[in-house]
C-alpha cells in the first residue's frame, strides 16, 4: 500500500524515476527534479491537441491529459506511445499515478449557476474523476460530480486506506478511496476551486477555492486534515488558479487582482506567505500594475517554487519573474519575461527553467537571475511545468511534449 510522503521523505527517495505521482509537480515544494545516472534523452511527440495539465513520470512512463480529449501513456525515453484512452470532456489535471492506476480529472471553465449566493462551475450532465490501469488505459473506476473536477488532485493516507483528495466546482473538496473510487468525506467551502491542484504535507492537505467575484467575498486557504476532512484553518488569501506552495514552514500563495478600469484592465499580482501550521499572514507583497491575457491558458495566478530559501514567482500581469526570500519577502531579483509565465519552474545546480507564452523558453542563474540561455519553440508554453530526470528535461508546449537534453541547452 503506498502513502503519500512529506518532504523529508520525498527528497530521501530521489535518484531515479518515482514510483508513484502523488501530487502537482510531485511534492510541495513543486520542484519536480530527480537525480539519475541514466543518459538523456531526445525525443518529440506531437499530441495533436491542446496540454494544459502536468506531467507525471512514474518508471519509464510519462503521463500527460490534452484536450482531445484523451490521457496518453508514453516511453519516457523514446517518446513512443503505449496507449491512450478518451475522456467524456477536457482535462487539465496533473495525473495522480499509484498502485497501478492513473486518476484523472475532466472539466472546462463553464459556470452552471451563479446565484449571487453561490457558485458552482460544471456542465449539464457533471463531470467526473476517473482512476485508469496504468498499464493499458483501460478504466477501473469513476466518481461522478456536479461540478467540474479542473484541479488536480492529491494522493493521502485518509484512515487506513490510501485516497484521492480533491476540490472541484461545486463547493466542496473531497476525498475518495483510490482502489475503488467510493466516497470517503467530503467538506463544504466557500467557492469553486477553478485551477487550483490539490497539495498535502503531513497528512493536512492545502486547497484554494472563492466565490465569484460579484460576491464581493476573497478566496481562501483551507487547510483539511486528510484522515476525517475536518477543517484545521482557514485564511483569506490567495487565487483560485493558483495552487499553494509549501517549504522552510511556510506556504506561499498568489492572488490577481484587477485594479482599473483600462482599456486592458489594468492588474497586479499579490504574493503572500503563511504561516504552515495556523494560516496567519507573514508577509505579503505586490508586483508592478500590468494586465492578463488568455494566451496558452486562462490563468492569472501561478503556483511558485520553493528552492534554497527561496520563492521563484511568476508574476503573470507585470510579465516578470521573480525570487523572493521566503523568510521575509525581500526581492532577491527580478527578471523581465517576453510574455507572462503561466507555468511552476523547476531548479537544478543553481538553474532555473521556465517557459512563457510567447514559447520562450529560459534558464537563469538562480541567484541572481541573470539569463544563461533562452530557446524560442514554435508554441506558446501553457501551464504544464517541466519535470526534470537526471540529465532529461521533460516539457509540453501547447500541443507537444519535449525531452530535451539538459547538457545540450
Amino acid at each position: 500500500m503506498s502513502r503519500a510522503l512529506g518532504v523529508a521523505a520525498l527528497l530521501a527517495v530521489l535518484g531515479a524515476a518515482p514510483s508513484s505521482w502523488p501530487m502537482y509537480q510531485y511534492n510541495p515544494t513543486h520542484n519536480a527534479v530527480f537525480a539519475s545516472a541514466e543518459p538523456a534523452y531526445s525525443w518529440r511527440f506531437a499530441a495533436g491537441a491542446q496540454i494544459n495539465g502536468g506531467l507525471a513520470v512514474v518508471g519509464g512512463t510519462l503521463y500527460f491529459e490534452s484536450f482531445a480529449p484523451e490521457i496518453v501513456a508514453l516511453d519516457r525515453t523514446s517518446g513512443r506511445l503505449i496507449w491512450r484512452a478518451h475522456l467524456p470532456n477536457i482535462a487539465m489535471t496533473t495525473p495522480i499515478v499509484a498502485d497501478g492506476l492513473v486518476v484523472v480529472g475532466t472539466g472546462k471553465d463553464n459556470v452552471l449557476l451563479d446565484s449571487g449566493s453561490r457558485l458552482v462551475w460544471g456542465v449539464h450532465g457533471g463531470d467526473e474523476l476517473a482512476a485508469f490501469d496504468a498499464s493499458n488505459g483501460r478504466t477501473r473506476w469513476t466518481f461522478k460530480t456536479v461540478g467540474e473536477d479542473m484541479p488536480s488532485p492529491a494522493l493521502v493516507h485518509a484512515g487506513d486506506r490510501d485516497a484521492i483528495v480533491f476540490a472541484n466546482g461545486d463547493d466542496h473538496v473531497r476525498a475518495v478511496d483510490l482502489h475503488t473510487g467510493r466516497l470517503l468525506w467530503s467538506t463544504p467551502v466557500d467557492g469553486v476551486s477553478t485551477m487550483a491542484s490539490a497539495v498535502t504535507e503531513d497528512g493536512i492537505v492545502y486547497v484554494l477555492a472563492g466565490p465569484s467575484a460579484r460576491m464581493h467575498r476573497p478566496d481562501h486557504v483551507y487547510a483539511i486534515r486528510a484522515s476525517d476532512g475536518r477543517m484545521m484553518w482557514i485564511a483569506p488569501y490567495g487565487n483560485a488558479d493558483d495552487s499553494p506552495v509549501i517549504g522552510d514552514g511556510r506556504l506561499f500563495v498568489e492572488d490577481a487582482q484587477i485594479v482599473g478600469g483600462g482599456p486592458r484592465d489594468d492588474a497586479i499580482n499579490d504574493v503572500y506567505a503563511l504561516d504552515l501550521g495556523s494560516g496567519r499572514l507573514l508577509w505579503a507583497h505586490n508586483s508592478a500594475t500590468g494586465y492578463f491575457t488568455t494566451v496558452g491558458t486562462n490563468e492569472e495566478a501561478i503556483a511558485g517554487l520553493v528552492d534554497r530559501g527561496a520563492l521563484l514567482e511568476s508574476l503573470p500581469a507585470a510579465r516578470r519573474f521573480a525570487a523572493y526570500d521566503d523568510e521575509q519577502g525581500r526581492i532577491l531579483w527580478a527578471i523581465p519575461t517576453d510574455a507572462a509565465v503561466k507555468m511552476s519552474a523547476v531548479a537544478l545546480d543553481g538553474r532555473v527553467y521556465v517557459g512563457d507564452t510567447a514559447g520562450v523558453f529560459y534558464t537563469l542563474d538562480e541567484g541572481n537571475g541573470r539569463m544563461i540561455a533562452r530557446q524560442r519553440f514554435a508554441q506558446p508554453f501553457t501551464c504544464s511545468s517541466p519535470v526534470i530526470i537526471g540529465s532529461t528535461l521533460y516539457v509540453a508546449d501547447d500541443e507537444s511534449i519535449y525531452a530535451i537534453p539538459l547538457q545540450q541547452r
